[in-house]
């Protein structure tokens, strides 16, 4: 009987599992090899005195044999973990508690291990930003300033030219405070390369405002408007009316009780006009300026259901402080009656909140002097 001839089976890959990483098998052995490559380091900086520090250090990354660790692993998701780990465990050495022969290796490190990241073919999963803490990022800015002894100032502009090229790839994002405040410790070593950049006040590009700049002109306008209604508001005490309890004080507005009569009478005579544009053949044919003033009183009205619904998430009220005068609700009396085909009067819709358009009948037409 012959044998068919059958595939042979493909022999199965060991991969290293990304908690692999993450166990005293690897982080301690890392650490001890970090360990020693600062050890050599030293005792070969005091021993040789160099003119190139970082071409030493180079010398030593790659007689340690760190110039194979990028292959140590090809697998995407285990890769991801072994670079991120690797480079948590340089940045362990950056603190400032560490000897600052220590933090000097520990940078040259964590740069060369992450700028030397292969790019060949097939692709191996990359890190385009380094996870570090804020406060470890303001530490590391200062290390040049750390590098005041006769034994360590030559490895003072070694460090500064590293930083320089690593200072791109740290923070991913730099959140300043309001007024363009520079991050401490940024401004030594950003004087120190001659950059000028937003971080220390430096000119700005030309072009159209960043969103930072928008939400800062925003909040800087809501302040100002915020200190004219403190300015121009005061309170109100309504007049006691017989057989009723006294009235409590009300805070109101100057632009209540003395309305600009000039501002208002321009602004009515204007709206007249457009609403007699829009209204041309009167109420017996809807045109199509009235189809026109109903979606967008509808589109106002839809907006401002939006803003109570955010409001009221976040356990704010808008608009109710005046009863039947304010509020969401106669925005929607007044757009209902706008959209009654049998309405005496049904021009403009929310246009005719100044002349009263929503108010219930029994509401008191007469208030805090506005006549409305």
């Amino acid at each position: 009987m012959s044998v068919l001839v059958s595939p042979s089976t493909s022999r199965g890959q060991v991969i290293l599992q990304p908690s692999y990483f993450t166990s005293s098998l690897y982080v301690h052995a890392v650490r001890d090899d970090i360990a020693t490559l600062s050890h050599l380091f030293a005792d070969q900086y005091v021993r040789i005195q160099p003119m190139r520090p970082f071409g030493l250090f180079k010398d030593i990354w790659n007689r340690q044999g760190w110039t194979w660790l990028h292959f140590k692993v090809f697998d995407a998701r285990s890769h991801e973990s072994f670079l991120s780990i690797t480079m948590r465990l340089f940045s362990e050495r950056l603190i400032e508690t560490e000897a600052s022969m220590s933090r000097v290796v520990a940078l040259f490190g964590l740069y060369t291990f992450f700028s030397t990241q292969p790019s060949s073919l097939p692709s191996l999963q990359s890190m385009a930003h380094l996870p570090i803490s804020t406060d470890l990022y303001e530490s590391l800015l200062t290390l040049p300033d750390v590098l005041d002894t006769q034994h360590l100032l030559p490895l003072q502009p070694h460090v500064i030219c590293v930083l320089s090229l690593l200072v791109k790839a740290l923070p991913r994002e730099i959140f300043l405070q309001d007024g363009n405040e520079c991050i401490p410790g940024a401004d030594p070593f950003i004087r120190r390369l001659g950059q000028h950049s937003a971080l220390d006040g430096g000119p700005k590009k030309r072009g159209r405002p960043t969103r930072r700049e928008k939400l800062k002109k925003a909040k800087d306008a809501v302040t100002t408007l915020d200190k004219w209604l403190d300015r121009s508001s005061y309170t109100y005490q309504p007049p006691h009316l017989p057989d009723s309890e006294i009235s409590k004080p009300v805070m109101t507005h100057i632009l209540l009780s003395h309305p600009p009569t000039t501002t208002r009478n321009h602004y009515r005579t204007q709206k007249s006009q457009l609403l007699d544009s829009l209204d041309s053949h009167g109420l017996t044919e809807q045109t199509l300026g009235q189809i026109a003033l109903e979606r967008a009183n509808t589109a106002v009205l839809l907006r401002l259901r939006k803003i109570d619904e955010q409001a009221a998430e976040m356990g704010m009220e808008v608009g109710g402080e005046g009863g039947e005068r304010t509020g969401l609700a106669r925005v929607e009396r007044v757009v209902g009656e706008l959209q009654k085909s049998n309405m005496v009067d049904r021009r403009g819709g929310i246009l005719g909140l100044l002349e009263g358009s929503g108010i219930e009948q029994s509401t008191v037409k007469v208030q805090c002097g506005t006549g409305i």
